[in-house]
């Protein structure tokens, strides 16, 4: 039970002098969860014993337990913060990329993606290759061949067959993936167009593609050994908005 409503709770046993004491406690509780019972009284300008009576009307078995309850509470607070922080910043992260999404012009990757004969997808991370499988099997129902290159072995297999007739789409988060850079300057000397679709901020990837879309993934911190992640929460968004678009452009087109 929190403090406030323990407050409430016990209001009818409680004297003005009591009072006084608990809207103190409320006002500096971080500093009263290190403070002993003597420094308490000092501070509000009151008895060892009227602190001790205080804590019995309220429950508690003496002014230890008092604040056993507020170091809790306090620590239940700062991990509501932090969930806050976190579950904004993912409502942050996918507002942010469908406003950036919305504000592009998806007309010339559209067109490309109607006269590409196949579209070929890597992506740099197994997380990344998520929305891509998905994508492909979304594609099926616009009667568009997607294939997806598993790993960098068969990406290298396949780039003789990649033609100026098909299209590139690479997914990564920081865009500079060192053992694909080769590649994507094969893409360019061939004249084979390129879709790059990194985590946003300047990048090799976005400096070296025909086209470049970028979503927002803010790290956050979690778990007991407090490890530093990121979501592809919106990586998927884009893919989907992506699909949706090129099937309305099908509609209008056809």
């Amino acid at each position: 039970m929190k403090l406030q409503r323990l407050i409430h709770h016990y209001a009818k046993d409680l004297s003005e002098l009591d009072l006084e004491i608990l809207h103190y406690i409320v006002e500096h509780t971080d500093e009263v969860i290190n403070l002993s019972i003597l420094n308490l009284a000092e501070r509000v300008h009151s008895s060892k014993s009227s602190i001790l009576r205080l804590t019995k009307k309220m429950g508690f078995s003496g002014y230890s337990e008092f604040k056993y309850f507020l170091r809790h509470e306090q620590q239940h607070l700062l991990v509501e913060e932090s969930e806050k922080q976190i579950y904004a910043k993912q409502l942050d992260d996918i507002q942010r990329t469908l406003d950036y999404i919305r504000s592009v012009d998806l007309q010339p990757i559209n067109e490309l993606l109607s006269k590409s004969k196949t579209i070929y997808c890597y992506s740099t991370g197994f997380s990344q290759k998520k929305p891509l499988e998905e994508f492909s099997k979304m594609m099926l129902s616009l009667e568009k061949r997607v294939l997806i290159l598993p790993n960098k072995t068969e990406l290298d297999m396949a780039m003789p067959m990649i033609t100026s007739d098909d299209c590139f789409m690479i997914t990564s988060v920081s865009g500079e993936t060192e053992k694909v850079k080769e590649n994507l300057t094969t893409f360019t000397m061939r004249q084979i167009p390129v879709i790059s679709i990194t985590a946003s901020g300047n990048n090799y990837f976005a400096r070296n593609s025909t086209h470049h879309l970028n979503y927002y993934c803010s790290p956050f911190t979690i778990g007991k050994k407090h490890s530093e992640v990121i979501s592809l929460i919106t990586l998927h968004c884009l893919i989907d908005y992506m699909y949706r678009s090129y099937g309305i452009y099908q509609l209008t087109e056809g």
